[in-house]
């Protein structure tokens, strides 16, 4: 079984030291969000990307495996009046929206984590529109004093080999701060 992120680190999550070092505005800003799109969030915990989509695009689904950091999450909607965002509970395996109900699938320190990352990479397959894009960001694969184990850690290229393999074109591959990399794919075309 993958690690999972410690519910007793939450505070972490939400952390002005985070902020230093993987701005959630600004990240979000580089992906052209549009104020009629719906955003998942996947291995959303405490609502860190969440929140602050919420203001950028009409519906946000925010998915977690822990009930605990969705009841993080709940209390934050409702203090930040974001009433566009839905928590929803995952058993890890499945997302459960409906088919092509997503414009943006998005996974931030989330990848790494994954007990079946293909099963994942088709559930998201399923429920990204025929133009949606899915966002990875994870750790870099080098020895650092903060985030998962280095042999936990994919690389980009590894990460970029896994999706190609169910699916996805990548069409971005760039810094999303000093310690992660950021990647866009496309939802590859039935004919290639």
């Amino acid at each position: 079984m993958a690690h999972r992120f410690d519910i007793r680190k939450a505070q972490l999550l939400d952390s002005p030291d985070r902020r230093r070092f993987l701005d959630p505005d600004h990240i979000l800003g580089m992906l052209g969000l549009e104020k009629d799109m719906v955003f998942v969030d996947l291995g959303c915990g405490t609502g860190y990307f969440s929140i602050p989509a919420s203001g950028m695009v009409r519906k946000v689904y925010a998915v977690d495996v822990q009930q605990e950091m969705l009841d993080v999450l709940n209390t934050r909607i409702k203090k930040e009046n974001a009433g566009n965002i839905q928590s929803v509970l995952s058993d890890g395996k499945s997302v459960p929206l409906e088919d092509g109900s997503a414009d943006i699938v998005f996974m931030a320190n989330v990848f790494h984590e994954l007990d079946d990352k293909y099963c994942m990479l088709a559930e998201v397959k399923r429920v990204i529109t025929e133009h949606g894009k899915l966002v990875i960001i994870d750790w870099n694969k080098v020895e650092m004093d903060m985030g998962p184990p280095v042999s936990e850690r994919l690389s980009p290229e590894e990460v970029i080999n896994i999706c190609r393999k169910n699916g996805f074109v990548p069409d971005v591959n760039t810094e999303a701060g000093p310690y992660n990399y950021m990647l866009v794919f496309s939802v590859m075309a039935d004919n290639s």
